[in-house]
């Protein structure tokens, strides 16, 4: 079925797709509340902030192409309108609105950037883990030699792709599926980066590389594997891959699964035959939950005094939500799949 969405409708299908996963969790609202018009909108203004539409007209039109339906005041997706947003899910991405609005509202905060300096150590506009000196560890781990070429799977704005540039001698270039993220990206004065607007579940790349990244991005793949491998088969001969990847379980029956191979990301790499090795960085993952919400509960104040709480709750709730984890529950890891040889 072909059927063509106004960014409205593919907004309102997104938030619908999205309304019961993990994300209604940060929010201290249950997966299993009602979807009305009211709850919907909150939900949408809760990630997408300034960038949410006007999405009055799209909940008419998407129960006339009989993709949704409502019923006392709910509504739901049909079974048509929820294939079409898995879809959709895959190009458009919920990911790709949340991460324009952070951009937006992050780089116009001096609360933010001493925020990000406190707890990365280095003011990057960081959105993830990864701080100064995992940074450095996971160039150290690599030992890319200078000139080598690379790619920033999910870039964001640039700020870490340049830093990573300027400690390491390569050229970069940097791959994100936010618009808003690659044109600030884009004005970053340096010549050995380049950046450009994409999708990691869908890549389409007019080089191989030296080298490939994953600064805590892999977590928003459709498939992990496919993407993975993806990543692989743009590789130079004798390539390298290497990424960040965390893993969180709910019960203590799940505990292999912290074991560097058992995780998500290990099983997907000898599923593949790709051998591999990985740095266990676990305790500077949990130590980094609990600064980030010290320092946000100690900023409060600076962020409210220039207008930027819904920043501060964006960033809080996260936060707020991985310090209270079971710290035996968590584990992190580098993990370096080299060399590759292209088969």
């Amino acid at each position: 079925m072909s059927i063509s969405f106004t960014s409205e409708e593919k907004q309102l299908l997104l938030l619908l797709g999205w309304y019961r996963r993990h994300y209604a969790l940060y929010l201290g609202l249950s997966r299993e509340r009602p979807a009305t018009h009211a709850g919907i909108l909150q939900f949408g203004h809760a990630w997408f902030g300034g960038h949410l539409l006007e999405l009055a007209p799209a909940f008419s039109s998407l129960g006339q192409k009989g993709l949704l339906r409502q019923a006392e005041g709910t509504y739901e997706l049909t079974e048509t309108g929820t294939r079409l947003f898995q879809k959709l899910d895959k190009s458009e991405t919920f990911y790709r609105h949340e991460y324009d609005n952070f951009f937006t509202l992050s780089e116009k905060s001096a609360a933010h950037s001493l925020f990000c300096e406190r707890v990365y150590g280095e003011d990057l506009n960081q959105h993830g883990l990864a701080d100064r000196e995992e940074l450095r560890q996971l160039l150290g781990f690599l030992a890319l030699p200078t000139g080598a070429t690379g790619l920033d799977l999910g870039c964001g704005n640039g700020r870490i792709t340049d830093f990573l540039q300027r400690q390491s001698g390569t050229h970069l270039l940097g791959l994100d599926i936010s618009p808003e993220a690659i044109r600030r990206a884009a004005m970053i004065p340096n010549p050995q980066l380049s950046f450009q607007v994409g999708n990691m579940n869908a890549l389409s790349l007019g080089e191989r590389f030296d080298f490939i990244l994953s600064i805590d991005t892999l977590y928003y793949a459709a498939s992990l594997k496919e993407t993975v491998q993806a990543c692989l088969a743009y590789l130079r001969p004798n390539g390298v891959f290497a990424c960040f990847f965390s893993q969180w379980i709910s019960e203590e029956s799940e505990s292999p699964l912290l074991e560097g191979p058992n995780t998500g990301f290990g099983k997907v790499f000898q599923e593949l035959g790709q051998p591999f090795e990985f740095l266990d960085i676990s305790g500077s993952g949990r130590r980094h939950w609990h600064r980030k919400r010290d320092v946000l509960l100690d900023m409060r104040p600076a962020f409210e005094a220039e207008g930027s709480l819904a920043l501060w709750d964006y960033r809080f709730r996260e936060a707020n939500r991985y310090a209270e984890w079971k710290e035996a529950y968590y584990a992190r890891f580098i993990y370096k799949a080299a060399p590759y040889s292209v088969k």
